[in-house]
């Protein structure tokens, strides 16, 4: 492979020039909700306008911040079965719990600025998050759900922490090297032959966080099968495919073709791709499973005991290393 005008592999057949632009299908304002009840932050619901088969295999994004974490609420133990979260954290200084972690003991426990974690809650897990006393600055961040195969959702539960050094940063200017800047961190999947260390269990999917100068430009190169497309512009505006956005709006974009940005202003905005997987979706709050038999069997699971699995595994991404865990807890909820 030949390296591009974006300093990246440009695979044959498909320049820049000759590839497909994606068009925006649909932009929306999305709301805002109070996911924990705390009535001290709101944060932006940014699908809450497309129903799950429009977002599959996406089922939530959210976005809190940027405020000063004395603003933040910390949240309580809370449980989940049958799907993957992934927290990511832009700005701030976090503590993890969890039963097989109740102080937030270790690098295990630690959520560093910039880090994303891949939380696989399979048959089940409970976490939380506390305010790491030691900080006093901003927070913002994003929570993303994504859905599990059928065949995984009572899979023992796993997470994977990655550490900001970990995902790759990705220059994706058009331009050349005296032109705007861009650049974009590569959180899931792959981004021009640059691959983040987490593992996402089957599901094809990209999650990257970009940033632009203003009036960069860049051109992101969409996966074969990668139907569902979405950007969330977190910070000031811009033009993608033609279409333009600023803060707070989010975009669908067509399900093929590659799509071409321009940044009006200082630019940022993530963006979500990946191939649906076409299964039943039944959700009830923290469960998200495939019938309402599973559903009310999580239930009964959480209610009688044997929700949680004995032990849990921990990943650790860094630069150029991965540290496996295993945590047991004593007893059950």
């Amino acid at each position: 492979a030949e390296l591009g005008a974006r300093g990246c592999p440009t695979a044959a057949g498909h320049s820049e020039e000759a590839a497909a632009m994606a068009t925006v299908e649909k932009k929306v304002t999305p709301g805002k909700t109070d996911p924990f009840g705390t009535g001290k932050i709101l944060v932006t619901d940014c699908l809450d306008k497309f129903s799950q088969q429009q977002s599959d295999p996406f089922l939530l994004l959210h976005h809190f911040g940027p405020a000063h974490i004395s603003a933040m609420p910390q949240f309580g133990m809370h449980p989940h079965r049958g799907f993957n979260e992934c927290p990511y954290l832009k700005q701030g200084r976090w503590l993890g719990t969890d039963p097989w972690n109740m102080r937030g003991e270790g690098q295990d426990a630690l959520f560093a600025e910039g880090q994303l974690q891949w939380g696989k809650s399979g048959r089940g897990i409970e976490h939380g998050m506390k305010f790491d006393p030691s900080y006093d600055g901003p927070v913002q961040g994003f929570q993303l759900w994504i859905n599990l195969k059928s065949a995984n959702k009572l899979d023992p539960p796993e997470f994977q922490n990655a550490r900001a050094d970990a995902m790759p940063l990705v220059n994706v200017s058009t331009l050349d090297d005296r032109g705007p800047g861009a650049k974009a961190k590569v959180l899931l999947g792959e981004l021009d032959g640059q691959a983040s260390p987490v593992e996402t269990q089957g599901i094809r999917c990209q999650y990257c966080d970009y940033e632009l100068d203003i009036n960069a430009e860049a051109t992101h190169p969409r996966p074969s099968g990668m139907s569902t497309l979405f950007i969330y512009v977190y910070e000031g505006s811009g033009t993608f495919c033609g279409t333009s956005a600023k803060k707070g709006e989010v975009l669908r974009l067509s399900s093929s073709g590659d799509v071409r940005v321009k940044a009006s202003t200082k630019l940022g905005f993530m963006l979500l791709a990946g191939e649906p997987l076409r299964e039943p979706i039944v959700q009830h709050g923290p469960f998200v499973m495939s019938t309402q038999d599973q559903i009310m069997q999580a239930f009964q699971d959480y209610h009688s005991g044997s929700f949680l699995a004995e032990e849990c595994t921990y990943k650790l991404h860094t630069k150029g290393k991965t540290v496996v865990t295993k945590r047991r807890i004593e007893g059950r909820r």
